[in-house]
């Protein structure tokens, strides 16, 4: 896979194993779809609902620059919302200078699709 071609990219880790289990990537939706996309949060918290049932996997998130190395990716407010949700604030994390770093943040934006979809750039 051409790490340019992958906006945000997302991978499982089992601690005990010490293995990524499983690597993927956000997606865009159709056109006759209610969401403009489905963020790499989304997948990891469902992937890991469906097969982590002990709540010992780790998620990962980053984006890839445009020369192919990985750049911090914090959750947006819905992916917050859903990760408090089902009690995955501290399971989520982003690489930042070469440290791994919680991907929540205190005050998350809206995601650019939902601004875009809605008209809310001021």
């Amino acid at each position: 896979m051409n790490p340019m071609l992958s906006l945000f990219s997302i991978g499982f880790y089992d601690p005990k194993r010490k293995i990524i289990l499983k690597s993927g990537n956000s997606r865009a939706c159709g056109c006759n779809h209610n969401k403009i996309s489905i963020h790499a949060e989304q997948l990891a918290i469902e992937f890991c609902r469906k097969h982590d049932k002990r709540n010992k996997y780790k998620i990962f998130i980053g984006r890839y620059a445009k020369d192919g190395h990985l750049k911090p990716a914090y959750c947006c407010h819905a992916c917050s919302q859903l990760a408090n949700k089902y009690n995955y604030q501290d399971r989520i994390f982003t690489v930042d200078n070469d440290i791994f770093v919680n991907a929540l943040k205190d005050n998350p934006t809206i995601s650019l699709g939902y601004q875009l979809k809605h008209n809310l750039f001021h």
